[in-house]
C-alpha cells in the first residue's frame, strides 16, 4: 500500500508539471497512466478531467471535450461512491467527488445547463466541505471549493432570482472564497501554481487596484513556466491594461523570440502580436501598429481560421481599426460589420461598442477618446 502510494503521488506530480507546462498529451498519458495502475481509484479519471477542464476554459465554445469531460465524470462518480461505502472515514473518496462535481458543474454552466450545473455544484461544496471536514490540513481541497463558493456568489441575476426556492442552486461563502483560494497558493501541494494564476483572475474580478500583484504572480509563472503560452499571453494583456504599453511590446518580443525554443503553435504568436498592435494603438504609433498587424496577415488562412472564439472578435476589430489606419475604409466597414453580427453573445460589450463606434467614425489615433480603442478582453482564467 505504501509503494502504491509513492507511485501514484509520483504520477501525479509529474502529470501536474506536464499540465503546468501546457504538454496536454503528455499529461493524457499520465491520466491513461492512473487508470491502468489504479483502477479501483477515481484519481485516473479526475486527473483528466482537470486537465480537459484546462483545455476547455481555454475556448469554452470549442465542444471537442465535452463527452470525454460528461463520461470521465461518470465514470470518476461510480468509483469515489465505491471509495466512501468501502471506507466512510477515508477523505480520498469525498476529494475525487468533488473535484468530479466541480469539473461537472463547469461544463454544465458554460453550456447554459443551470439546473445541472446547480446540482453538480451544491454536490461539489457538499463533498469538498467533507473532505476538509476530515482532513483540514488537505489544501488542494480548497482550490476547487474557493472558486465554487465565488461563483455561487456571483450567478448570474436571472439565476439569483430562482435561488429562494429551488434546492439545487448552490450557497457560497465569500469570507471564504479568496482567502481559500491564497491558502493553496501558499501551501497546496499539487495546485499551488494553478492557484496562483486562478487568484489572478479572481483579484481582477474583484478589483482593477490589485493590477500590481496580479501582474507579479504572473510574472513569477511566466519565469517558471515560460513553455506555457496563457502565461505568457495573460501577462502581456494585463500590461496593457495598466497602460505599461512598453514592457508588453518587450514582452511580447520576447514570447515570439521562443516560437522555435518552445515549439509554440502559430495562434500564440498571432495572440501576442495582437496585444503587441494594441499597445502601439495606445502609444498612438501608426506605422508600428500597421507594421505588427502585417506580421498577423503573414500567418495562413487557417490560423486564423483556429483562433479561440473569445479571440476572433478581437481580431476582426482591430483589422477594421487597420484597415481604416490604411485609408481602406470600405474594407473596415466590412470587418467592423462582421464584428457586430457577431452579437453580444459572443463579444464583449467594449469591443462591440468599439465596433459600432468604427462604423459611423473612422478610426484614428489622433482623434480624442479614439486612440487605442480596440476593448479589453481577459484571457480564460483556469492554466
Amino acid at each position: 500500500m505504501a509503494g502504491d502510494s509513492l507511485s501514484l503521488k509520483s504520477l501525479k506530480t509529474e502529470g501536474t508539471l506536464l499540465r503546468l507546462r501546457g504538454d496536454f498529451d503528455a499529461a493524457n498519458r499520465i491520466s491513461d497512466q492512473l487508470k491502468e495502475s489504479f483502477p479501483k481509484n477515481a484519481i485516473g479519471y479526475t486527473f483528466n478531467l482537470n486537465t480537459l477542464m484546462t483545455r476547455l476554459s481555454w475556448d469554452e465554445n470549442d465542444p471537442s471535450f465535452d463527452q470525454t469531460i460528461l463520461d470521465d465524470g461518470a465514470a470518476a462518480l461510480s468509483l469515489c461512491q465505491n471509495e466512501i461505502e468501502e471506507n466512510p472515514r477515508d477523505f480520498h473518496g469525498y476529494y475525487n467527488c468533488g473535484q468530479a462535481h466541480f469539473i461537472l458543474t463547469y461544463l454544465h454552466a458554460v453550456r447554459g445547463n443551470y439546473y445541472r450545473a446547480g446540482t453538480n455544484g451544491s454536490e461539489t461544496i457538499y463533498y469538498l466541505e467533507e473532505t476538509l471536514q476530515l482532513n483540514p490540513a488537505l489544501s488542494d481541497a480548497k482550490l476547487h471549493l474557493g472558486i465554487a463558493y465565488y461563483f455561487a456568489d456571483n450567478l448570474p441575476p436571472f439565476v439569483k432570482v430562482f435561488s429562494k426556492y429551488l434546492w439545487f442552486i448552490p450557497t457560497g461563502n465569500s469570507r471564504k472564497s479568496l482567502p481559500y483560494v491564497k491558502k493553496v497558493t501558499e501551501e497546496g501541494e499539487f495546485f499551488k501554481d494553478v492557484a496562483k494564476y486562478i487568484y489572478v483572475d479572481l483579484l481582477l474580478k474583484e478589483s482593477e487596484e490589485n493590477r500590481l500583484v496580479a501582474s507579479e504572480f504572473l510574472w513569477k509563472l511566466v519565469k517558471k513556466y515560460p513553455e506555457n503560452k496563457r502565461f505568457h499571453i495573460r501577462y502581456i494583456s494585463l500590461l496593457v491594461e495598466m497602460e505599461k504599453y512598453r514592457d508588453a511590446q518587450i514582452a511580447v518580443e520576447n514570447f515570439v523570440s521562443t516560437w522555435e525554443k518552445y515549439n509554440r503553435d502559430e495562434i500564440d504568436i498571432v495572440l501576442a502580436r495582437l496585444w503587441a498592435t494594441r499597445a502601439f494603438f495606445s502609444l498612438q504609433d501608426a506605422s508600428g501598429a500597421i507594421a505588427v498587424f502585417g506580421d498577423i496577415e503573414k500567418a495562413s488562412p487557417e490560423t486564423r481560421d483556429r483562433l479561440p472564439s473569445w479571440a476572433k472578435p478581437r481580431f476582426s476589430l482591430i483589422h477594421a481599426q487597420i484597415l481604416d489606419l490604411r485609408n481602406q475604409r470600405a474594407a473596415a466597414v466590412e470587418r467592423y460589420r462582421k464584428v457586430v453580427s457577431m452579437g453580444e453573445k459572443y463579444v464583449g460589450s467594449k469591443i462591440l461598442k468599439a465596433a459600432k463606434k468604427g462604423l459611423k467614425v473612422p478610426f484614428s489615433l489622433t482623434a480624442e477618446g479614439n486612440a487605442g480603442d480596440s476593448g479589453i478582453r481577459q484571457i480564460p482564467n483556469s492554466p
